[in-house]
């Protein structure tokens, strides 16, 4: 595969080597590439370093787990798209380390966030979603796992199947702190 001026199609993608998991799906991933003609070089770094050159930009493609909690594909999404969560390269950015920018994509998260119309919010996800599809500004390629674990024995008011409130991880900020001002103890 060549890109428009004749030249192999070759990256070089930042990862924490710390994680034989990542390491591994790079591996995968790096094949899967190469099958179709794509050079993929890992750049399996300790995850400090890695951190530093994700929040900065400092990378030409990133593999990592953005975690983003929430009760819907919104607050995924956000966190992906929102120019308000970017900076320039070479400065830290809260989310968006893609540093995707495009206003018409703020001005439906707002919108989203502004509406309690399931509707509008549906149509809203289904907009974003064609972003996702036809500007690639991230790919996603797995989805991280979600576990929790809890003893309702002394304590009420986890979040549960049929009330989902909070993502219960201690780890999900922030919906931690929405977990813990909801328990009580039985």
């Amino acid at each position: 595969m060549v890109n428009s001026k004749g030249q192999k199609l070759a990256f070089t993608v930042i990862n924490v080597g710390d994680y034989s998991d990542w390491v591994a799906s790079m591996q995968v991933i790096q094949q899967n590439l190469k099958a179709i003609g794509i050079q993929l070089t890992p750049n399996n770094l300790a995850a400090p370093s890695f951190n530093a050159a994700l929040y900065s930009g400092k990378y030409q493609l990133a593999y990592y787990d953005q975690q983003s909690f929430g009760p819907g594909p919104y607050y995924e999404l956000r966190n992906w798209l929102d120019s308000h969560n970017t900076a320039p390269i070479g400065k830290t950015a809260v989310s968006n380390y893609e540093r995707y920018i495009n206003p018409a994509v703020d001005k439906l998260l707002v919108t989203y966030a502004g509406t309690t119309s399931t509707a509008e919010q549906h149509s809203i996800v289904r907009q974003l979603e064609q972003v996702m599809l036809t500007q690639l500004p991230v790919i996603p390629v797995v989805e991280a796992v979600d576990w929790y674990q809890y003893n309702t024995g002394k304590i009420s008011g986890w979040p549960t199947p049929s009330n989902p409130y909070a993502q219960p991880a201690a780890y999900a900020y922030p919906d931690r702190e929405q977990v813990l001002l909801h328990l009580q103890p039985k």
